[in-house]
């Protein structure tokens, strides 16, 4: 047996050559290979002439240190596992340290034998952003999708991870136990009370009862959720059909300031959350689509929520949420932002102990497929810059509109869609009296004297350092696209603050 080695990045490829006798035909062979350190998938592929005169046929499996993981026989020529994802007939779990071996069963041998080549990579652990959808229905409830019909449009959205939260029942989580090739499934409930929603991610059994009739009932049933491992959201708590009316204490780790297209409701949830962190609170925000059922405006991934995560799994997921590493985009090919400082990010605390070693805060801001956007940097004493990106460079040197994404008639799809959809809810508002709306965040505060900036004409990037105040409690980030016709701008990202040392825990 060959074996070649190959080191590319966080990836660790593997060439294994395995000669086949005649004389070894209707045996199973074992090619092994060493995991040492911290895999988290294992893709392995092969290959070997099969058009000859004589008939060839070489079947594959997988061998753990401990036992048999999986077998395709002839069926596949690539296969993959991790820890809660894996192509069928392989199980998923984690991935141990020790002597694997791929099965290779040698069905039909020509006389002359046959070379086998195997490549196995080995995925090593490592931090990314996940792109998904954190609020959904099915038939479980009052949907129409099936667990699978839901699957299948996150998919073709290009999310990576749902959650399914049902209201006021589990049983969706159960029918979707089996492991899914591309989506991760973070198990949930949404507690649907008369007073309120709220969601309950990871560990959604620890919800004990829905019908919660008082504030304090709220309290009491939602300590012990999260006491009990649940990590509890508080849903469009601002919506005028069914807004949060059991109080604003501290029995929840999330608000959901962005439940499906950009709407009226979310501008006060936004507007409430930075009255909070102004006051100290670190509170997560997140966003969902809320979907029901297929629908013109109200789609899986609007809006899509980016969590850094540092495993491929619902647990590495979990923990990226409950950190506030989160990022929420109007849709899963819309803008996304990303901010650091230093080694810290998104969701992160900068301790009082480092920033006293320094003048300031060197902030470091990513925009990725802005075009067209206001981007505005906040912190607790309100907008601290703007700047307007969306003009690319041609290579002639001639300045244009981001058009990567606009459709035939040069206007962007999305840009339709929010104008209708903010036209029927103006309809909706005058015919029930109008609706008391929080005022825009951005119209509220004086704000700086936006900086054009070009983006890269490749892949719509935009870098941009900034020295932010070390007194500061939070920096966070916001985009918005003004939308022609209705004379109002939508948010198409918002990210989680990087606290620093001021803020309370």
């Amino acid at each position: 047996m060959e074996t070649e080695t190959h080191e590319e990045g966080c990836k660790h490829r593997l060439v294994l050559r395995r000669w086949i006798g005649k004389e070894e035909e209707r045996t199973y062979l074992e090619v092994p290979f060493l995991i040492d350190g911290e895999v988290e998938r294992i893709d392995i592929s092969y290959r070997y002439e099969r058009g000859g005169e004589e008939a060839a046929v070489v079947d594959i499996g997988l061998r753990s240190p401990d036992r048999i993981v999986g077998w395709s026989g002839g069926a596949r020529d690539t296969f993959f596992l991790g820890k809660e994802k894996a192509t069928p007939g392989y199980l998923c779990g984690s991935i141990v340290n020790g002597e694997w071996s791929v099965l290779l069963g040698a069905y039909k041998i020509p006389s002359s034998g046959l070379e086998v080549v195997v490549e196995v990579e080995l995925s090593l652990r490592r931090g990314r952003w996940m792109k998904g959808d954190l609020h959904m229905h099915s038939v479980h409830s009052d949907g129409s999708y099936t667990i699978e019909q839901a699957k299948q449009s996150c998919r073709e959205r290009g999310l990576e991870f749902m959650a399914l939260t049902d209201h006021n029942t589990i049983s969706q989580n159960q029918a979707a136990l089996a492991p899914d090739e591309q989506l991760l499934i973070i198990p949930g409930v949404e507690l649907t009370s008369y007073y309120g929603h709220a969601n309950v991610f990871g560990a959604p059994e620890t919800l004990r009862d829905f019908r919660i009739v008082s504030a304090d009932q709220a309290a009491e049933v939602l300590a012990d959720t999260r006491e009990r491992g649940g990590f509890v959201s508080l849903n469009h708590p601002f919506c005028p059909a069914c807004p949060w009316e059991l109080g604003f204490g501290e029995q929840y780790d999330a608000i959901e300031v962005w439940n499906g297209p950009w709407r009226a409701l979310n501008e006060q949830a936004v507007a409430w959350w930075q009255g909070q962190l102004e006051h100290g609170r670190r509170i997560v925000a997140l966003g969902g689509s809320d979907t029901h059922r297929i629908d013109r405006f109200v789609k899986h991934g609007r809006p899509t929520a980016s969590v850094w995560t540092e495993s491929d799994s619902v647990s590495g997921l979990l923990e990226g949420i409950r950190l506030g590493r989160v990022v929420l985009s109007f849709d899963p090919d819309e803008t996304c932002m990303n901010m650091t400082s230093g080694k810290y990010g998104i969701g992160d605390f900068i301790p009082s102990d480092e920033l006293e070693a320094v003048s300031g805060v060197p902030l470091t801001i990513d925009i990725y497929g802005a075009r067209g956007d206001r981007v505005a940097l906040w912190s607790d004493r309100g907008i601290e810059a703007v700047w307007d990106i969306g003009i690319g460079i041609t290579e002639s040197g001639e300045q244009r509109e981001w058009e990567r994404f606009a459709g035939e008639d040069g206007e962007w799809t999305i840009q339709r869609e929010i104008a209708a959809l903010l036209a029927i809810e103006a309809e909706e508002q005058s015919a029930c009296g109008g609706q008391e709306v929080a005022a825009s965040a951005i119209a509220g505060n004086a704000v700086p004297v936006p900086v054009p900036l070009p983006v890269d004409a490749e892949n719509g990037h935009v870098r941009i350092s900034f020295q932010g105040s070390a007194d500061r409690l939070f920096y966070r980030l916001e985009a918005r696209r003004y939308v022609d016709g209705v004379n109002v701008s939508v948010m198409t990202c918002l990210t989680n603050p990087i606290y620093l040392g001021g803020a309370n825990n």
